[in-house]
């Protein structure tokens, strides 16, 4: 079977949907592949369905969103935010996002779901009055990890009953895109069709 080898490439739902956020702005395939820890050949076959599809264009200086993309993007943001760096944990880089209106969910269930996709660790916060608390116990970050707290308070604008998700990993493209796999986790039903037929 060896001979297969390199011939098929692959990406998953969390690849799209972190190159698309990605495409927001510029950027060209090596720059992607790097982000992502993602082989070139499978960004080359992401980008090409992009193009394929209208999402994206290609210039000189790389690939970025068209119109079309960006309404894309514009109805993912509905349901979760972009992940933004948000320092380290445990000496590993950290990445984290918002996910708006959650289902009912399992904070342990998804930190495994992290840790099933190459994460280190992972926090799964409720935000309660104004603030990421852990939902098990009410208890505040802040009272914990103050700077992490901190931290997420200048990236993200929460609002009551959001969920905050922050993960960790060795490379920082397991980091981000384990925290989009617990986005998709909850709200993988309501993505649009034209992102669910890229992985098909």
């Amino acid at each position: 079977m060896s001979w297969k080898r390199g011939a098929y490439p692959e990406y998953t739902l969390e690849d799209v949907v972190a190159v698309l956020f990605l495409l927001q702005n510029p950027l060209g395939r090596k720059a992607i592949s790097e982000t992502l820890d993602l082989g070139e050949g499978s960004v080359r076959t992401l980008l090409r369905k992009l193009l394929w599809g209208s999402l994206i264009r290609s210039a000189r200086r790389g690939h970025s969103l068209t119109g079309e993309g960006r309404s894309i993007v514009e109805r993912l943001s509905k349901h979760f935010s972009e992940v933004r760096k948000v320092g380290d944990v445990e000496g590993y880089p950290a990445y984290a996002l918002l996910i708006r209106n959650p289902p009912d969910f399992n904070s342990l269930e998804l930190r495994d779901e992290a840790i099933r996709f190459f994460a280190k660790g992972a926090m799964i916060l409720l935000v309660k009055g104004g603030e990421p608390v852990f939902p098990e116990d009410g208890r505040p970050l802040r009272e914990t990890m103050p700077e992490l707290a901190e931290s997420l308070g200048r990236f993200f604008r929460f609002s009551e009953g959001d969920l905050v998700v922050v993960t960790w990993a060795e490379k920082e493209g397991h980091a981000i895109k384990s925290a989009y796999h617990v986005a998709l986790t909850l709200k993988g039903n309501e993505m649009p069709e034209e992102i669910k037929s890229l992985v098909r």
